[in-house]
């Protein structure tokens, strides 16, 4: 039973890590909503990071990550005039590194986590514009004090096999940052909170189970040990939507799944997720998604190739 991540696996989740880097003097990147989640951790030194009208320092050990990719700057001081990210990112590779006068400010691992922004699933409504976690925010022991200090070493030493080793520990690092942010959190409504009550998540894992959307409101109750009525008004009141509300969504975005797998026709989705006609499928898809069941399999096979 782990509701997360099957989520995580529906919205398609990749990773990458960009680089870690010395920043020498006066340094600062001004970085785009790319359509990627960035992320940054300090290994060495210090460093400010603007976003949403605020300025944060950060310092060794401490994580900043923008989990809808928004507009960000990150700089040895706010007033340091800024170089675009994708400058920086083309002058590296091609070999003319940036911000390598004068001494040694901050060493720093910049990377993303990429996967479908529009997607319509309850996890991207209440993901935060920036999670920003402080290095004592990680209890000694835990999954993200161990994974840390090995994405440190694997992108520094750049050992055989060291680019696909960071980019799968990266991938561990940001289920792990959602832990350590969501344990924090203290929203009372959202999928996070049904995740967190022992008996919602009991449902939503039943919904989530191959043909779980099939399920009445009274066997859902059942699965949660509680009451058709009390059951009904604690899942809307947790996770913000009603068990029939959240079994649709899961029931489309699964056929959205497959039909960007591409080895069913329209028709045999429709039917696999339960509906007579193409049609009847085409409009409830269109209403719950915002587009046509032709145009997700369009779309998500343009976006396959890309990356």
């Amino acid at each position: 039973m782990d509701p997360l991540s099957d989520v995580l696996e529906l919205i398609g989740f990749k990773s990458s890590i960009y680089f870690q880097k010395n920043f020498c003097g006066h340094w600062k990147m001004s970085i785009a909503d790319t359509g990627f989640a960035q992320f940054h951790f300090i290994v060495r030194g210090n460093a400010f990071v603007e976003f949403d009208g605020r300025t944060e320092q950060l310092c060794v050990g401490d994580l900043v990550l923008f989990p809808k990719g928004a507009t960000h700057a990150i700089s040895d001081h706010p007033n340091t005039p800024a170089m675009r990210g994708q400058d920086v990112i083309v002058a590296m590779e091609s070999g003319k590194e940036p911000f390598l006068d004068g001494e040694v400010t901050t060493r720093m691992i910049c990377g993303h986590f990429e996967y479908d922004l529009t997607h319509r699933h309850p996890f991207m409504r209440d993901l935060p514009s920036c999670i920003l976690l402080r290095s004592n925010d990680l209890e000694i022991g835990s999954l993200m004090s161990a994974l840390l200090p090995l994405i440190v070493n694997e992108t520094h030493s750049t050992p055989l096999g060291g680019r696909i080793v960071a980019k799968h520990l990266s991938q561990a690092l940001f289920a792990s940052i959602l832990r350590v942010h969501f344990e924090q959190d203290v929203t009372k409504i959202g999928f996070y909170a049904g995740l967190r009550n022992d008996r919602i998540i009991l449902a939503i894992a039943a919904i989530h189970e191959a043909d779980g959307w099939r399920h009445s409101l009274s066997n859902l109750a059942a699965i949660a040990g509680m009451s058709r009525s009390s059951f009904a008004n604690k899942f809307k009141q947790h996770v913000g939507q009603t068990a029939g509300e959240y079994a649709l969504t899961w029931r489309l975005l699964k056929a959205r799944q497959a039909l960007q797998d591409g080895r069913k026709t329209i028709d045999q989705v429709a039917h696999d997720h339960g509906y007579s006609s193409a049609s009847a499928f085409s409009r409830a898809f269109r209403d719950a998604l915002g587009m046509s069941p032709s145009h997700a399999r369009k779309s998500d096979k343009v976006q396959a190739q890309k990356t």
